[in-house]
């Protein structure tokens, strides 16, 4: 049978909560801040529509921190094997597979994280768009004066924060002196270069990465999982070309660009949301959102009450025999929502964000 339906999950939010960059920056003193700032800058940049840059290529902007503090390719594999899996990914890829589905990850992570995951949830390394990234051999490229100016400007970075740490920073603040080290110094020395090799799979990139995949004549029948800023082109493109997109734990950046939110602490309940939509189109998996939306409370007084379309017999059985409410999804048809009822989702969403990313990675745009 042809694989004629694609689902292509985002990897850091649905399928693994670890932020393996962030992490990876908590190898160095003071990295998760320096990382912070650089989180901030990004999200600030990519919505300035600057030409060549793109939601998450703060995986660019750590590249030069991360040589002058001596972290390898080894260090990252290291750190991408702590990461787990989000509890239902490993089941939810496999009845995917097993029901003829395409299944791809499209993914900013550096490859020696979006591969591991990957390989635990059995998706060929074919199937997995990702961020090339030979670390290794960017140290022959830095010389004694690029160093220093590196380690100058990550003494400046972490000078914006306070004691309390870079969460109430405002990026106003920062901008110009980031924009001098990154637009104006940096061009004119070798790390140029480096950056020139690094182009992260993020925003209109993941566009391009998806529609390698698939033609524009099967949006219909493609399917997107995101949730962050690095996503929303994706879920954007899909959804006004009548495809599925679907934003799971999603923040604000990826649910106004979504026609479908899940929140929830397991992935599995999205199956009988794409099984619906590949059988019966989007208005199909809309009418299982809906009615989930319309009866949530129903449904956790008494699982039983869950129509047999909008659950399969796994999942009937996880939540009848649920120790607390979060196993149970709050879903939302988005399309028609008002700015005001988005907010009031993206709280609920922000929760389960944290519940299942830990609070300083649900932060980060």
């Amino acid at each position: 049978m042809a694989r004629k339906f694609t689902a292509a999950f985002d990897l850091e939010g649905p399928l693994s909560p670890q932020d393996n960059a962030y992490e990876v920056m908590h190898l160095i003193k003071d990295g998760s801040s320096l990382f912070e700032v650089l989180s901030k800058y990004d999200d600030y940049l990519a919505l300035q529509n600057i030409p060549d840059y793109e939601p998450g290529d703060t995986l660019k902007l750590i590249v030069p921190f991360l040589l002058v503090n001596g972290v390898t390719e080894l260090d990252i594999v290291k750190v991408s094997k702590r990461a787990k899996l989000v509890r239902g990914a490993k089941e939810l890829i496999k009845w995917l597979q097993e029901d003829m589905w395409n299944v791809h990850i499209i993914s900013t992570s550096y490859e020696q994280h979006a591969y591991n995951i990957a390989s635990q949830l059995g998706i060929e390394r074919n199937k997995v768009h990702c961020t090339h990234f030979p670390l290794d051999l960017f140290y022959d490229l830095l010389n004694e004066t690029e160093t220093e100016l590196i380690s100058e400007i990550q003494n400046e970075i972490l000078s914006f924060c306070s004691s309390d740490g870079c969460d109430n920073l405002g990026i106003a603040k920062i901008a110009a002196q980031l924009n001098q080290f990154f637009f104006e110094k940096i061009p004119t020395t070798r790390i140029n270069e480096i950056f020139k090799m690094v182009s992260v799979v993020g925003g209109k990139r993941k566009v391009e990465a998806l529609m390698s995949v698939i033609s524009s004549r099967n949006a219909k029948q493609t399917a997107v999982i995101g949730d962050s800023i690095t996503d929303y082109k994706m879920l954007h493109k899909i959804g006004r070309a009548g495809g599925l997109s679907v934003a799971f734990n999603g923040n604000m950046y990826s649910l106004p660009h979504a026609n479908i939110g899940i929140a929830c602490v397991d992935i599995r309940p999205l199956y009988p949301i794409l099984t619906e939509f590949r059988a019966g189109g989007l208005n199909s998996a809309f009418n299982v959102a809906t009615l989930w939306e319309d009866r949530f409370s129903e449904f956790i007084s008494d699982s039983s009450l869950i129509p047999k379309h909008a659950v399969t017999p796994e999942l009937a059985r996880f939540f009848a025999s649920a120790p607390d409410n979060t196993v149970f999804p709050r879903l939302n048809v988005l399309t028609s929502k008002t700015d005001e009822q988005l907010q009031k989702i993206a709280a609920v969403h922000a929760r389960f964000r944290s519940l299942v990313r830990g609070q300083d990675t649900a932060l980060l745009g």
